[in-house]
């Protein structure tokens, strides 16, 4: 007989996302809604995580039967490099409220959405998820990548004292449609790509263009997030492609999609950032035989339809 589906996961299930607004949680919401889900979206209107009793009230109000925990304070490399203290002290209290409401509540998994900044900076790659203590992150997010790391494993210890099923997905860079449109928000693809619009001559990429990165679709990552269920309590599961591709040849193929005639140039005098990160999803892939399926071509194609059908909006 064949195994329990990921839409069997959360078909007439109650479920509740936070950050529902944001570029992963409306991704996520309209896949839940497809699949039969009952879903609960909140965003920083309807509640202020960062509010212990605002919080716990709002679990109690729910009380749903799966947390997807996807709200972040964050942005962009720049964000972040501005905002240390918004983006480690705000995301640390996000954090421990939503687990220690949820567990408070009776949640039956609590699914909290990590990142691939939580790694050590000079780590060995690829990264495997018993890699997050290695050392510290790279600077310019540590603040926020600690913050990951607090609720990871705090999420562990919930786990081992009161058998709370907690997992805790570790993404790569995701892009797609949806993307943040605005500069200071956007992130790496959605960045180069509003750049690549507007500019006339040439596309100037930050660094030196060798660092390398990985990038998940979003759709691939929604899927890999909602497969983590099928994981144990307390565990780490990395969500990403596997595959790692330098700066430069994304511009290439942002220039290629969106404008041929432009020139790339690079801006030395801003850093690279973490020379390469990529992530071994070999563990995720074993569980429950999850795969991203999207070629970064093939998303930045789609990305780019999208963009081109609501700029200006």
């Amino acid at each position: 007989m064949p195994g329990p589906t990921l839409q069997s996961l959360v078909q007439n299930k109650s479920v509740l996302v936070t950050g529902g607004s944001g570029f992963l949680g409306h991704a996520l919401v309209q896949w839940l809604m497809k699949q039969g889900a009952e879903v609960t979206s909140v965003s920083s209107s309807v509640c202020d995580l960062r509010n212990r009793r605002e919080t716990i009230e709002l679990l109690g109000d729910t009380l749903p039967q799966i947390v997807f925990h996807c709200a972040v304070q964050g942005g962009g490399i720049g964000w972040m490099k501005d905002h240390p203290v918004e983006s480690g002290l705000d995301n640390y209290r996000i954090n421990t409220n939503i687990l220690e409401a949820s567990f408070a509540a009776g949640v039956q998994s609590f699914v909290g959405v990590s990142s691939a900044c939580v790694y050590p900076k000079n780590g060995q790659l690829p990264y495997q998820e018993d890699a997050v203590w290695g050392g510290y992150p790279e600077p310019f997010n540590g603040p926020y990548a600690l913050s990951k790391r607090a609720m990871m494993d705090l999420g562990r210890a919930y786990a081992k004292q009161h058998q709370f099923h907690c997992v805790f997905p570790i993404l790569a860079n995701l892009y797609g449609p949806g993307d943040h449109l605005s500069s200071e928000r956007a992130h790496v693809i959605a960045d180069l790509m509003l750049r690549a619009k507007s500019s006339t001559e040439t596309l100037s990429v930050w660094g030196t263009g060798v660092a390398e990165r990985e990038f998940l679709f979003i759709e691939d990552a929604v899927e890999g997030i909602v497969s983590t269920l099928f994981g144990d309590a307390g565990g780490f599961y990395n969500v990403g492609t596997g595959i790692s591709t330098p700066i430069h040849e994304l511009a290439r193929l942002m220039i290629e999609i969106v404008n041929p005639s432009l020139r790339l140039t690079f801006d030395s005098s801003k850093p690279d950032g973490q020379l390469q990160k990529v992530m071994d999803v070999s563990k995720l892939y074993g569980l429950c035989g999850w795969s991203s399926k999207t070629s970064l071509k093939d998303g930045l194609q789609a990305t780019w339809n999208w963009y081109s059908r609501h700029q200006g909006e």
